[in-house]
């Protein structure tokens, strides 16, 4: 079993921009699943150091899929779409919706922690303030 400090410690903000990009699926999408399984497959192992995390997600309770969710490591939007324009289950059709957002890995295990030090540090954050001063742990 893994232990873990009481509180998050402190760590550095990533330097590179993580997008999330969420895909729902369409009508009839099993089929396709199943035909483009094995190039999904290779094209998510041949750039799994691109994803922080990614999988397909389910409703609460069911069993059925009905799209996935990838957080992607990339150095402008275009560069996320290019990754994600080269697995099969985007340019297959499957997903009847995909959409790309910019993420902020800003506390959890995978991280290791919290990127703020204190709440002065991330304040003026809470009303839409610049994001420069988050890894300095000053405030404006």
């Amino acid at each position: 079993m893994t232990t873990f400090p009481e509180r998050p410690p402190f760590v550095p903000k990533m330097t590179q921009t993580c997008y999330l990009v969420t895909c729902t699926d369409g009508p009839n999408s099993a089929e396709p699943r199943a035909e483009h399984l094995a190039g999904h497959l290779q094209h998510v192992e041949d750039n799994w150091t691109r994803y922080i995390t990614a999988g397909p997600v389910r409703e609460p309770g069911g069993e059925a899929l009905v799209g996935s969710i990838f957080l992607v490591l990339a150095d402008s939007l275009e560069d996320a779409q290019t990754l994600m324009n080269g697995d099969p289950y985007l340019t297959c059709g499957m997903y009847e919706t995909v959409k790309y957002q910019e993420f902020s890995n800003s506390i959890g295990q995978y991280i290791g922690g919290k990127i703020w030090k204190d709440l002065d540090s991330i304040k003026h954050r809470a009303a839409g303030g610049p994001t420069d001063d988050i890894t300095k742990g000053v405030s404006k």
